[in-house]
């Protein structure tokens, strides 16, 4: 496995996109908390921090057909540098301003940028590699993120502290300098091959808000479909405990806030090992067995949190459900770079980008309802058996989609009587 690795790390061009990826989400991270502490002090109360948390998705739910149709059809380069400029302009200046209705519209800014962008560095991918490597690079890059994030988001405190939320912000901007310099370094292959599918014939690229490309792509592999589709009830099962962590931790199991620290930290760096993990399943059929089972297992973990008697025992389930995570979201990725027609995956993208971004909100005000009925154990409890659900449903489907396919290869290529008689 580890030369597998190797053996796509020698190419420049996905070094320079598995750094491009550790420098943004570090100076993401590194913002998100200037602006959550700049929010939290400005004594707008919790209506402002969720304006602020609403503002950071809405722009990723609206664009997601203009972003894909852009990651699909335009010059990769072009995009990625013109959108990275706009974030760092938007990021300059946030670190000027500091009322909360300047600070969402900049945001908004910031956040278009992203979401225009961020597809196309997902799609250049597989352009990079051979065939069937794109997964291994999609693991690489799952990794460095879930170090970069908390590495970002403690040098961003760190910063707000000394300096305030404005040293954060300029870093921020800095980061996307950088991101800009990287797409320019990109190969000009990437932008001949999108050059040569543009010149096959026009195509109104902007006529739509919606992928419709993505869904048709997916409605073409049925397999891949059922993935995408459960990732989204997956995203509302397992971040609807989000809004309860803190209660489950500190108030039920009694954790201290260095301890519910330690489950976070515990929870992200499993996720970087899964994601890691996951380049050992390289066939297409160990991937959507892979991700199917770590779904029922994670719903088993999610349940076992539920009831558990104490700290630790909650602490080792969170280790597995971050390795088990981490192998979700690298394989889910890493099969739909690598099974797609290149002219769709940035469309796909962000399809599944926006929906998640839209689950994700919904996630939040399920599981704090729940938790608020029932409490913090019980929103747990329904989070895991939930997510078994949703493994459950997908793993039948999966099957009957895969066997509807083996006896439509058959037919195809069993002789029938018209063709015998002639």
């Amino acid at each position: 496995m580890l030369r597998n690795y190797r053996d796509v790390m020698s190419v420049r061009a996905v070094r320079t996109t598995v750094l491009a990826a550790a420098v943004g989400v570090a100076g993401d991270s590194a913002a998100m908390v200037a602006l959550l502490l700049r929010v939290h002090a400005s004594g707008e109360g919790p209506w402002a921090v969720a304006l602020l948390l609403g503002t950071f998705a809405v722009p990723v739910v609206l664009l997601m057909g203009p972003a894909g149709a852009l990651a699909d059809r335009a010059d990769p380069r072009r995009v990625l540098a013109v959108t990275a400029l706009v974030q760092a302009g938007a990021a300059a200046a946030l670190a000027t301003v500091d009322g909360l209705v300047a600070t969402l519209a900049l945001v908004a800014v910031l956040q278009t940028g992203f979401a225009l962008g961020n597809p196309s560095w997902t799609a250049v991918v597989p352009r990079l590699v051979p065939g069937g490597a794109a997964g291994r690079v999609v693991a690489l890059q799952q990794a460095v993120r879930g170090v970069a994030g908390p590495a970002g988001a403690g040098l961003g405190g760190v910063l707000v502290q000394w300096r305030g939320p404005s040293a954060a912000l300029l870093l921020d901007a800095a980061t996307f300098l950088v991101l800009a310099g990287a797409a320019v370094a990109l190969p000009r292959v990437a932008r001949e091959r999108r050059a040569a599918q543009a010149s096959a014939g026009p195509r109104r690229w902007t006529s739509s808000l919606l992928p419709r490309d993505g869904v048709v792509a997916l409605r073409a592999d049925p397999v891949l479909g059922v993935l995408v589709l459960a990732l989204l009830p997956l995203v509302v099962t397992l971040e609807s405990v989000n809004a309860v962590e803190v209660f489950l931790l500190r108030d039920v199991l009694g954790a201290s806030a260095a301890q519910f620290g330690l489950a976070e930290a515990v929870h992200g760096g499993a996720a970087v090992v899964g994601a890691v993990l996951s380049g050992a399943a390289t066939s297409r059929t160990s991937r959507v067995r892979a991700v199917l089972a770590s779904m029922a297992l994670i719903g088993l973990g999610q349940a076992g949190q539920s009831v558990s008697p104490g700290y630790l025992t909650y602490l080792a389930l969170g280790l597995g459900l971050g390795l088990l995570l981490g192998v979700v979201n690298a394989l889910v990725f890493g099969l739909l770079l690598d099974e797609l027609d290149a002219d769709h995956r940035g469309a796909v993208v962000a399809l599944v980008s926006g929906l998640s971004r839209a689950a994700g909100a919904l996630a939040l005000v399920l599981g704090g309802t729940v938790g608020t009925l029932a409490g913090p154990r019980a929103a747990y409890l329904v989070a895991g058996a939930g997510t078994l659900l949703v493994a459950g449903v997908a793993a039948w489907v999966v099957h009957r989609s895969v066997d509807g396919a083996s006896t439509a290869r058959a037919s195809r290529s069993t002789p029938g009587p018209s063709t015998l008689e002639a």
